[in-house]
């Protein structure tokens, strides 16, 4: 761990004040993930009235709701998700509002702007990212990276490819980010244990450290 993100513990340790934010999109009934997914349904199995005790089926893709994609949903040989070890899935979260720049940024620019080796960095809305960005941010050295658009790039997936091909995880379908702008915070995604899973629905929420 960074020594940044160790201070970030330390401090919640010591007792200092912390919030909780919830960067976690509901599920919606009939929603597909993506295109041609299956819409997420909600099917009663067991009932209080037959049964005693109330149990219900999810059907869902694994690219539903607030999610995390791993190397597997685009390289056969890559990462599935319960391979991954829980650390990968956390960390400090660093949140970059690039949308006032009419000009890709640079590695330098990341690093002046506090970007480090094994960070988590999350986007308010769509960045639309540019594949030269993208290698900016890979060679910061980060674990991650978060936006509140339902996928982060379209056909042909570069922006997948480049960092899932790299070992980064990417959370798409993220919700109130801009409330960590300037914060100092942890961010927590962690997934379900999905055999060959090429992604998971993920509570995500971040720590925010006053």
């Amino acid at each position: 761990m960074t020594a940044p993100f160790e201070d970030l513990l330390l401090r919640t340790r010591k007792g200092e004040a912390y919030t909780l934010v919830d960067l976690s999109r509901g599920l919606s009934l009939g929603e597909a993930a993506f295109p041609g997914d299956p819409p997420f349904l909600v099917l009663p199995w067991h009932t209080l009235e037959m049964h005693g005790f109330a149990t219900r089926v999810l059907f869902l893709s694994e690219h539903s709701g607030t999610h995390v994609d791993v190397p597997a949903h685009f390289f056969a040989s890559g990462a599935s998700v319960e391979s991954i070890s829980p650390e990968r899935f956390f960390g400090r979260a660093r949140v970059l509002d690039a949308s006032c720049l009419s000009r890709p940024f640079t590695r330098e620019e990341l690093r002046t702007w506090g970007i480090e080796e094994g960070d988590i960095v999350l986007f308010p809305g769509n960045p639309h990212l540019q594949e030269v960005e993208a290698e900016a941010l890979l060679a910061c050295g980060i674990k991650g990276i978060g936006v509140e658009a339902g996928s982060i790039d379209g056909p042909p997936f570069p922006l997948h490819r480049l960092f899932l091909e790299k070992g980064v995880l990417i959370y798409e379908n993220l919700v109130n980010v801009k409330k960590l702008l300037g914060k100092e915070a942890l961010f927590f995604g962690f997934p379900l244990k999905i055999p060959q899973g090429t992604a998971s629905p993920v509570r995500a929420v971040a720590l925010i450290v006053s």
